[in-house]
């Protein structure tokens, strides 16, 4: 398999969640740049990225549930 071709089936529930939460980490982390020069306009951005990151695990667990049943 070369590096550049990744199947959508090679991808593991874990390796989403992963991807998933750093996604939220750094809308959380843009989001926070933003307010120090926007000011409390931008922490909507800091807010979504930390439901995003909190959200990560229980979808896989949610997941996880589903699967085995």
């Amino acid at each position: 398999m070369d590096r550049g071709d990744v199947d959508p089936s090679d991808i593991e529930p874990a390796g989403a969640m992963i991807a998933v939460a750093f996604t939220g980490a750094v809308v959380a982390l843009f989001g926070f740049g933003l307010s120090l020069f926007v000011g409390d306009a931008a922490l909507v951005f800091v807010v979504l990225g930390l439901v995003v990151v909190l959200a990560s695990p229980v979808a896989y667990l949610r997941f996880r549930e589903l699967r085995s049943a």
